[in-house]
């Protein structure tokens, strides 16, 4: 029942976001901070196209109200690894807030705010079957340890999956930082 709900609700978020297509760069433009989308309209829209595709594509609208509900955690695995910033996981490199610098390097306009927070990109990724889903190269789930915390840097670059276990490192790596960054 809660898949059906998840589903209608996605299907119903995805048709309002077609309707209020010409309202998007408006919406990325106070979400980002950034009037460029504002400047680059007709690029903008274009972008958002691929944007409700892949939300789409992902059912990520599905899978983030079903998270929220409680219904798709798995506790036995645990994801290792670090980010290579491929863009692979922000809708199949179609999110509107998703830029690359000249190296090829992804960049998110949103990156560690409120509303990123709020969407799945502030849990990606939570299980093996999200990796999947957006063939992540960067990341690996493996059995959990038990009392292990998931810890996940993304800051990092260059990470391969192959080298789980300097990803324990790195973790522990990302968790110093983020605690900083708190303590600041």
């Amino acid at each position: 029942m809660a898949h059906a709900l998840a589903r209608a609700a996605e299907l119903g978020i995805v048709a309002l976001g077609y309707l209020g297509l010409p309202l998007w760069p408006f919406l990325a433009a106070a979400v980002a901070g950034d009037l460029g989308y504002l400047r680059r309209y007709p690029a903008t829209l274009r972008q958002v196209v691929r944007h409700i595709q892949g939300t789409l594509r992902a059912r990520s609208v599905a899978r983030f109200l079903l998270d929220k509900m409680g219904q798709r955690r798995t506790q036995s695995q645990q994801v290792v690894g670090a980010c290579t910033h491929c863009g692979n996981c922000c809708l199949y490199r179609g999110c509107v807030f998703l830029s690359y610098d000249a190296r090829g390097q992804s960049r998110c306009g949103i990156y560690g705010g409120r509303v990123w927070k709020m969407l799945t990109c502030g849990d990606y990724p939570i299980n093996r079957e999200e990796i999947e889903l957006y063939e992540c190269p960067s990341f690996v789930a493996v059995p959990a340890s038990p009392g292990r915390r998931k810890v996940i840097p993304i800051a990092a670059v260059g990470f391969s999956p192959v080298d789980a276990a300097g990803a324990d490192v790195q973790a522990a790596a990302g968790l110093e930082l983020r605690r900083a960054k708190r303590a600041k």
